[in-house]
């Protein structure tokens, strides 16, 4: 097992204005505010009974988007030479990619089944990230576990939401009643 090297780690001012940027982003491609957003995953007709109120979701991905910037960051400044630097970065686009469809298919296009696609597909990148740092560097690995306990947790509430309502994108009635 080949340690990765260390580089200079990343300054908090730099996690800060990414987490910033990201939250613009993403944002911007919801196309609704974030109460309307809150409004809408409240009205869903059914969701889990551990479901937690709509304003937990933009503190919990803020400190998931901190982790993954940072981790994002220290793959960056690394040295090149390790393959599994190469697929770390894989995962990383596709969580991004994950993270940035998922408010416009979630929200704007009220689609439940792409929400709980999307969050399933997310914890097992999460997953991935994780086992495969873990390999690596251990305490580099720790910058995906918040990510591993969200997107988890995230999917027990998607599914059935996916399940249990109507979605409209796809302009079907709930799966399951």
């Amino acid at each position: 097992m080949k340690k990765m090297s260390r580089q200079r780690p990343a300054r908090w001012w730099e996690i800060a204005l990414l987490t910033v940027a990201v939250s613009i982003v993403s944002r911007l491609l919801m196309g609704s505010p974030q109460k309307q957003n809150e409004e809408y995953y409240e009205q869903q007709t059914k969701q889990p009974a551990w479901a937690p109120p709509g304003w937990v979701f933009a503190p919990a991905w803020t400190l998931n988007n901190i982790f993954l910037i940072k981790a994002l960051l220290e793959l960056l400044r690394r040295k090149k030479d390790l393959p599994e630097q190469k697929q770390l970065l894989v995962l990383q686009a596709l969580i991004w990619t994950v993270f940035f469809s998922f408010g416009y298919f979630y929200f704007r296009k009220q689609s439940s089944l792409m929400g709980g696609m999307l969050t399933v597909a997310d914890a097992g990148f999460a997953i991935a990230s994780f086992a495969l740092a873990r390999r690596v560097d251990k305490p580099f690995a720790n910058n995906y576990l918040p990510l591993v306990i969200w997107t988890v947790f995230a999917s027990t509430l998607a599914v059935p939401q996916a399940l249990w309502n109507d979605d409209q994108l796809f302009g079907v009635k709930a799966l399951i009643d």
